[in-house]
């Protein structure tokens, strides 16, 4: 009897390490025994933390199956800089081993000379699978699912099934659902496999079929897709064609990764940039993608200087004032950006899409006064203290109270405005929201100053 230890997870700084040790002793043998010794995962994960040459010499060394899964899992640019030092015939085989659905992400990263190119090296089945796939935009439940389904026709019973699956090498994530089609392969039911192996053999499959199937359209976004396998609990989702005909599913371990990448956008969005800067490996790259907010967020802090110098004559007189300016900004700022955070999350998770506006408002507004009159009332009772006079810590009590309210207020109601209009909720929960607080903020801070003071001190 064969024993197979599990392999252990690695990581991927030590792998890169690894890997670099056994470049630099010009051992080959050395290198290539290494490279087998790890899982293809092992090595894609240690592959950010090699240099280009590093990184082409190790992919030399894989085998097709190897490759593919290193190609599936690096970053887009990585994917690019390797498909292109491969040879074309071999980078054929190697998409060939792939998915069908992730070998078509590949072919979407490369320029169309190259694809026809490799498509020639491919069977005229498997090239036109991955050309009808990489017609879909990525970000769909087109462009993440799968084509290889188990389907089968409505006349035939548990035993036919059974015997077919038998007969063909099928990935076991295809393998959650057997999906009953009629003559035009419209989906008509769905069967669970569980539910096929239970089933007496000579059991029609309508007689134990799910009519009621949940299913999405080719063009349905990702994170719609997403929600949808969460909300019903499935392993899978069909995907079929505007008429109803069955062309692929959509796998739960291509919705993790779904849910990872519009994680990773939501939260890029929210702190003012975008999800390539995760990925960059340029510091100019990085740069770029960051400097729009922070210009904006600049703007933003220029017009609070404005508001500070219109109220030069009144931070003479009354000098203390400016002590609490940046506590105002950034308490109103902070409760901006918790009630954004939590409205994104919520509008991303679907569940404001029924509620009304007005209701979803009216909730958060209630929690803004209750933080704001507590916080309110302890920033008013430090100004007493700190600056010696009750005038002055009633200001600040009133301005922090309507600094907290506004800012509570804004985070919930311009991710509500944006996610109305099409634009990405996300957008608004982090500078943009922040920088409005600041200035509106500081204006009724000092606007009060004004009008209080100069009506209590002669």
């Amino acid at each position: 009897m064969v024993q197979h230890r599990p392999r252990r997870a690695h990581e991927p700084e030590k792998v890169a390490a690894a890997i670099r040790g056994a470049l630099d002793s010009g051992v080959p043998a050395l290198l290539q025994k290494l490279i087998s010794s790890y899982h293809p995962m092992d090595i894609a994960l240690a592959m950010r933390d090699l240099n280009r040459e590093q990184r082409e010499a190790v992919f030399e060394l894989l085998s097709p199956a190897a490759s593919g899964i290193v190609l599936e899992e690096v970053d887009d640019d990585v994917t690019v800089e390797l498909a292109e030092a491969t040879e074309e015939g071999e980078l054929a085989e190697i998409i060939d081993t792939m998915p069908p659905d992730v070998g078509a992400d590949v072919m979407n990263l490369l320029d169309q000379e190259q694809v026809h190119r490799i498509l020639e090296h491919i069977p005229d089945e498997e090239s036109d699978e991955i050309e009808d796939l990489a017609r879909y935009a990525p970000d769909t439940a087109g462009g993440i699912m799968t084509s290889e389904v188990i389907f089968a026709p409505m006349d035939l019973t548990a035993r036919d099934v059974i015997s077919h699956i038998r007969t063909r090498q099928i990935p076991p994530e295809s393998l959650l659902y057997i999906y009953v089609v009629d003559d035009e392969r419209r989906l008509r039911g769905a069967i669970d496999m569980a539910d096929l192996v239970l089933a007496r053999p000579d059991q029609p499959l309508p007689d134990f079929m799910t009519a009621d199937v949940i299913s999405v359209t080719a063009d349905t976004d990702q994170e719609q897709a997403a929600k949808i396998v969460d909300q019903y609990d499935l392993s899978a989702l069909p995907v079929v064609d505007d008429t109803g005909r069955l062309v692929g599913q959509v796998t739960v371990d291509d919705i993790i990764d779904a849910i990872q990448e519009e994680h990773t956008e939501d939260l890029a969005r929210m702190a003012g940039t975008s999800p390539r800067d995760v990925l960059s490996a340029s510091s100019m790259q990085v740069a770029a993608l960051r400097l729009p907010w922070l210009a904006i967020c600049f703007g933003g802090t220029l017009v609070s200087a404005m508001v500070i110098k219109s109220f030069t004559e009144l931070l003479t007189a009354f000098v203390q004032l400016a002590a609490f300016i940046p506590v105002i900004a950034a308490t109103s700022g902070n409760a901006g950006l918790q009630s954004a955070a939590i409205m994104v999350r919520s509008l991303s998770l679907g569940h404001q899409q029924q509620a009304k506006v007005g209701r979803v408002v009216m909730r958060q507004l209630g929690a803004a006064l209750v933080m704001a009159t507590i916080v309110g009332v302890v920033a008013g009772i430090a100004g007493h203290l700190i600056m010696g006079a009750p005038q002055m810590g009633l200001v600040v009590a009133i301005g922090m109270f309507f600094a907290v309210t506004w800012g509570t207020t804004m985070g919930a109601v311009v991710p509500i405005l944006f996610d109305r209009v099409g634009i990405d909720p996300a957008v608004a929960s982090g500078p943009l929201v922040s920088t409005i607080n600041d200035v509106v903020s500081l204006l009724v801070y000092l606007s009060l100053g004004s009008v209080l003071l100069r009506t209590w001190v002669p």
